[in-house]
C-alpha cells in the first residue's frame, strides 16, 4: 500500500473515529480534539503504517487509547471540581420528540460502563463484526457477545428508568 492510499484511508476514517470518540468521551469538542490528534499521528507515521494489515481496526484502537488518556485527565480534574457534566448534543434534531428520544438514549448510554458502551458503539453504530471487536479488546468472540448482551440489557433498563423518572 502506498502512502497516498494510506493517507486516503486515514482521512476516510475520520467520521467513524469521531463518532466512536464522541461515544467514549461524551463531549463533541474533546472528541474532535482526540480524532485530530490521532489523524495527525497516523499521517506523520504514514511511512511506517504501510505495513499495517487492518488500518480501520488500528485507527479505532488508537482513538480508543487516546480517549482513555483524555478520560483519565478529565477524571483527575473532576475529582477536584466534582463537576462531571452530562453530555450535551449540539446536533439539532428535526422534531422535539426525536431530539428527546435521542437524548434519552445518549443519557442511558452515558450510564453504561466504558467497555459495554465501547462494544455497543463499535457493533451497532460502526458496524464492526464481533470478531473484529474481539481483536480490539484482546478477547474472544464469546466474551464480546456477553458484553454486548449485557450492554443491551442495561441500556434497556436505563432507558426505562429515565422514562419513568421523566413522567413522574
Amino acid at each position: 500500500m502506498t502512502e497516498q492510499e494510506l493517507t486516503r484511508q486515514i482521512i476516510a476514517l475520520r467520521d467513524p473515529m469521531f463518532r466512536f470518540a464522541r461515544t467514549l468521551l461524551l463531549r463533541r469538542d474533546e472528541a474532535e480534539d482526540a480524532v485530530a490528534d490521532v489523524v495527525a499521528r497516523l499521517l506523520r507515521s504514514a511511512e511506517r503504517m504501510t505495513a499495517c494489515r487492518d488500518m480501520r481496526s488500528f485507527a479505532m484502537t488508537a482513538v480508543r487509547n487516546r480517549c482513555y488518556d483524555l478520560l483519565r485527565q478529565r477524571q483527575a480534574e473532576t475529582r477536584r471540581a466534582d463537576a462531571l457534566t452530562a453530555f450535551t448534543d449540539p446536533v439539532a434534531a428535526n422534531t422535539v420528540e426525536r431530539w428527546e428520544a435521542r437524548e434519552l438514549v445518549r443519557q442511558a448510554l452515558a450510564k453504561l460502563p466504558h467497555r459495554q458502551r465501547e462494544a455497543l458503539h463499535l457493533k451497532e453504530i460502526e458496524g464492526f463484526a464481533t470478531k473484529e471487536i474481539a481483536a480490539m479488546f484482546a478477547t474472544d468472540e464469546a466474551q464480546v457477545r456477553v458484553i454486548l448482551s449485557r450492554a443491551r440489557c442495561r441500556l434497556r433498563t436505563e432507558v426505562e428508568k429515565l422514562m419513568d423518572h421523566g413522567t413522574k
